[in-house]
């Protein structure tokens, strides 16, 4: 194996969402990958636009931003970070494309150069297809991994009504 796949592979390993794959599986994986590079400030993918993929990162940080959907005004910004990540905190981007058929949730912004692997969903699905217990494997973790977002966003929700409540009540 080269240096660069050596390389790839200790990417893949480092993500919650692959972490029960054994090492013949992770190889299958980085099999169906195209390695993707984007420089500094490049969009790799935007808020709307539909999502066919998702990337593993190598290499690089990104900004994950939000469209505000109220306008505050001229001045005011039209869209919010919402948070920003490593390569080397072993992340996804773009996961519930090989799920959906929806539009990218977010956009996604390279904030340093940044190398990344590709997974369609065409080669996701011809994955599942070969090798099932890989796939019952990623939806499992997927599943626990949009249960808590979902738990998450709830929560958020409430104290945002409740802090509205309270405003609305003064």
């Amino acid at each position: 194996m080269t240096a660069a796949l050596e390389s790839y592979l200790e990417s893949i390993k480092k993500n919650h969402l692959l972490k029960d794959l054994s090492e013949t599986e992770l190889q299958q994986i980085l099999a169906g990958t195209i390695p993707k590079e984007f420089a500094a400030d490049e969009v790799i993918m935007h808020e709307g636009d539909a999502g066919y993929s998702m990337y593993i990162m190598c290499e690089g940080s990104v900004a994950i931003t939000k469209r505000l959907t109220l306008e505050l005004g001229e001045e005011a910004p039209r869209e919010k970070t919402i948070i920003r990540f490593h390569a080397e905190e072993g992340v996804i981007l773009g996961e519930m494309a090989l799920i959906e058929s929806d539009v990218r949730s977010a956009t996604v912004t390279a904030l340093t150069p940044c190398l990344m692997l590709e997974l369609t969903k065409e080669k996701f699905f011809l994955l599942l297809e070969q090798f099932p217990e890989i796939g019952v494997k990623i939806l499992l973790r997927l599943a626990q991994y949009l249960s808590r977002r979902l738990r998450k966003s709830s929560d958020e929700l409430v104290k945002v009504t409740t802090a509205l409540a309270i405003a609305l009540e003064s």
